[in-house]
Protein backbone atom coordinates (compact mmCIF):
# COMPACT_ATOMS: atom_id res chain seq x y z
CA UNK A 1 0.00 0.00 0.00
CA UNK A 2 2.72 2.53 0.64
CA UNK A 3 4.48 1.56 -2.76
CA UNK A 4 1.48 3.25 -4.57
CA UNK A 5 1.35 6.21 -2.30
CA UNK A 6 4.78 6.98 -3.14
CA UNK A 7 4.55 6.38 -6.60
CA UNK A 8 1.33 8.68 -6.80
CA UNK A 9 3.39 11.51 -4.33
CA UNK A 10 6.18 11.18 -7.08
CA UNK A 11 3.97 11.15 -9.97
CA UNK A 12 2.15 14.47 -8.93
CA UNK A 13 5.58 16.16 -7.72
CA UNK A 14 7.01 15.39 -11.64
CA UNK A 15 3.43 16.75 -13.20
CA UNK A 16 3.60 20.02 -10.53
CA UNK A 17 7.68 20.47 -11.37
CA UNK A 18 6.66 19.76 -14.97
CA UNK A 19 3.22 22.61 -14.65
CA UNK A 20 5.61 25.14 -13.12
CA UNK A 21 8.42 24.96 -15.65
CA UNK A 22 5.69 25.29 -18.43
CA UNK A 23 4.50 28.32 -16.69
CA UNK A 24 7.75 29.81 -16.44
CA UNK A 25 7.75 29.78 -20.00
CA UNK A 26 4.83 31.93 -21.19
CA UNK A 27 5.92 34.06 -18.23
CA UNK A 28 9.66 35.13 -20.29
CA UNK A 29 7.97 35.01 -23.47
CA UNK A 30 5.48 37.69 -22.27
CA UNK A 31 8.49 39.16 -20.60
CA UNK A 32 10.18 39.69 -23.91
CA UNK A 33 6.77 40.43 -26.16
CA UNK A 34 6.08 42.91 -23.16
CA UNK A 35 9.30 44.89 -24.59
CA UNK A 36 8.33 47.73 -26.35
CA UNK A 37 10.03 48.52 -29.62
CA UNK A 38 11.77 52.03 -30.58
CA UNK A 39 8.27 54.39 -31.32
CA UNK A 40 8.11 55.03 -34.65
CA UNK A 41 7.44 59.19 -35.49
CA UNK A 42 3.51 59.52 -35.91
CA UNK A 43 2.53 59.93 -39.76
CA UNK A 44 -0.95 61.80 -39.79
CA UNK A 45 -1.10 60.86 -43.07
CA UNK A 46 -0.34 63.85 -45.00
CA UNK A 47 3.15 65.80 -45.44
CA UNK A 48 3.35 69.12 -43.32
CA UNK A 49 2.53 72.18 -45.21
CA UNK A 50 4.77 74.10 -47.11
CA UNK A 51 4.19 78.24 -46.27
CA UNK A 52 5.55 81.23 -47.70
CA UNK A 53 8.13 83.39 -46.12
CA UNK A 54 5.74 86.11 -45.47
CA UNK A 55 2.90 83.63 -44.59
CA UNK A 56 2.66 84.80 -40.90
CA UNK A 57 3.83 88.90 -41.82
CA UNK A 58 2.03 90.78 -38.99
CA UNK A 59 1.75 87.86 -36.55
CA UNK A 60 5.36 88.40 -35.46
CA UNK A 61 3.65 90.44 -31.92
CA UNK A 62 1.50 88.14 -29.94
CA UNK A 63 -0.45 88.66 -26.50
CA UNK A 64 -2.02 85.75 -24.73
CA UNK A 65 -4.58 86.49 -22.40
CA UNK A 66 -4.73 84.60 -19.45
CA UNK A 67 -8.06 85.30 -17.31
CA UNK A 68 -9.41 81.24 -16.63
CA UNK A 69 -9.29 79.24 -14.07
CA UNK A 70 -7.14 75.86 -14.68
CA UNK A 71 -5.11 73.03 -13.53
CA UNK A 72 -1.30 72.25 -14.65
CA UNK A 73 -2.67 70.29 -18.01
CA UNK A 74 -4.39 72.90 -18.42
CA UNK A 75 -2.23 76.00 -18.11
CA UNK A 76 0.26 73.29 -20.04
CA UNK A 77 -2.02 73.15 -23.17
CA UNK A 78 -1.86 76.90 -22.97
CA UNK A 79 1.97 77.34 -22.88
CA UNK A 80 2.08 74.68 -25.48
CA UNK A 81 -0.10 76.88 -28.04
CA UNK A 82 2.39 79.93 -27.00
CA UNK A 83 5.02 77.04 -28.19
CA UNK A 84 2.86 75.85 -31.17
CA UNK A 85 2.87 79.41 -32.32
CA UNK A 86 6.51 80.08 -32.28
CA UNK A 87 7.60 77.57 -33.63
CA UNK A 88 5.52 78.15 -36.96
CA UNK A 89 6.47 81.68 -37.16
CA UNK A 90 10.29 80.01 -36.80
CA UNK A 91 9.34 77.64 -39.47
CA UNK A 92 9.34 81.26 -41.74
CA UNK A 93 12.16 82.90 -40.51
CA UNK A 94 9.83 85.07 -38.16
CA UNK A 95 11.02 85.67 -34.59
CA UNK A 96 8.35 86.09 -31.82
CA UNK A 97 7.43 88.76 -29.14
CA UNK A 98 4.76 87.26 -27.58
CA UNK A 99 3.72 88.30 -23.95
CA UNK A 100 1.40 86.23 -21.54
CA UNK A 101 -0.81 88.82 -19.69
CA UNK A 102 -2.45 86.88 -16.01
CA UNK A 103 -5.50 88.47 -14.55
CA UNK A 104 -8.51 86.96 -12.68
CA UNK A 105 -7.95 83.19 -12.50
CA UNK A 106 -5.32 83.37 -14.83
CA UNK A 107 -2.84 84.19 -12.03
CA UNK A 108 -3.38 80.13 -11.29
CA UNK A 109 -1.15 79.85 -13.98
CA UNK A 110 1.88 80.59 -11.95
CA UNK A 111 0.19 80.03 -8.51
CA UNK A 112 -0.19 76.11 -9.38
CA UNK A 113 3.20 76.32 -11.10
CA UNK A 114 4.44 77.14 -7.30
CA UNK A 115 2.63 74.40 -5.74
CA UNK A 116 3.68 71.71 -7.99
CA UNK A 117 7.29 72.97 -8.68
CA UNK A 118 8.69 70.43 -5.84
CA UNK A 119 6.56 67.65 -7.73
CA UNK A 120 9.14 65.53 -9.81
CA UNK A 121 6.42 64.76 -12.48
CA UNK A 122 5.52 68.72 -12.32
CA UNK A 123 5.90 69.99 -16.29
CA UNK A 124 4.03 73.21 -15.88
CA UNK A 125 7.26 74.60 -13.78
CA UNK A 126 9.50 73.75 -16.65
CA UNK A 127 7.77 74.53 -19.22
CA UNK A 128 7.19 78.47 -17.66
CA UNK A 129 11.24 78.44 -17.78
CA UNK A 130 11.55 77.14 -21.26
CA UNK A 131 9.19 80.09 -22.71
CA UNK A 132 11.30 82.67 -20.67
CA UNK A 133 14.44 81.25 -21.44
CA UNK A 134 12.97 81.75 -25.19
CA UNK A 135 12.05 85.13 -24.52
CA UNK A 136 8.14 85.10 -23.63
CA UNK A 137 7.57 87.27 -20.81
CA UNK A 138 4.82 86.32 -18.29
CA UNK A 139 3.25 90.09 -17.11
CA UNK A 140 0.95 89.78 -13.55
CA UNK A 141 -2.10 92.43 -12.85
CA UNK A 142 -1.19 94.31 -9.69
CA UNK A 143 -5.20 94.47 -9.28
CA UNK A 144 -5.58 91.05 -9.05
CA UNK A 145 -2.64 90.63 -6.53
CA UNK A 146 -4.68 92.83 -4.67
CA UNK A 147 -8.05 92.28 -4.94
CA UNK A 148 -7.18 88.58 -4.21
CA UNK A 149 -4.92 88.99 -1.59
CA UNK A 150 -2.24 86.89 -3.41
CA UNK A 151 1.49 87.48 -1.85
CA UNK A 152 3.85 87.82 -4.75
CA UNK A 153 5.79 85.00 -3.65
CA UNK A 154 3.12 82.48 -3.96
CA UNK A 155 4.01 82.90 -8.00
CA UNK A 156 6.38 80.91 -9.82
CA UNK A 157 9.25 82.67 -10.83
CA UNK A 158 7.56 86.28 -10.73
CA UNK A 159 9.93 89.22 -10.80
CA UNK A 160 8.86 92.94 -9.54
CA UNK A 161 9.52 93.79 -13.59
CA UNK A 162 6.70 91.47 -14.93
CA UNK A 163 4.29 93.19 -12.80
CA UNK A 164 1.65 95.69 -14.57
CA UNK A 165 -0.98 97.65 -13.27
CA UNK A 166 -3.81 96.15 -14.95
CA UNK A 167 -3.79 92.44 -16.90
CA UNK A 168 -6.97 94.07 -18.82
CA UNK A 169 -5.82 97.40 -19.89
CA UNK A 170 -2.50 96.13 -20.65
CA UNK A 171 -4.10 93.53 -22.79
CA UNK A 172 -5.59 96.42 -24.94
CA UNK A 173 -2.91 98.58 -24.66
CA UNK A 174 -0.44 95.74 -26.22
CA UNK A 175 -3.22 95.08 -28.50
CA UNK A 176 -3.15 98.70 -29.77
CA UNK A 177 0.09 98.47 -30.54
CA UNK A 178 0.00 95.59 -32.96
CA UNK A 179 0.33 92.97 -31.09
CA UNK A 180 -2.81 90.25 -31.65
CA UNK A 181 -4.69 89.61 -29.04
CA UNK A 182 -4.82 85.81 -28.49
CA UNK A 183 -7.50 84.50 -25.50
CA UNK A 184 -7.76 81.02 -24.35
Amino acid sequence: MIKPIILSVMLATSLIGTAMAEDAKPAAAATAADAKPAEAKFDPGVPAPKVADDYYAGAEKVVVHVTMEGDEKKYLGVLGNVSNYMKALDATGKKTDAIIVMNGDGLGLLSTAKQVEMNADAKLPAKITELKEKGVKFQICYNTLMGRKIKFDELYDAKPEDVIPSGVAEAGRLQAQGYQLLKP
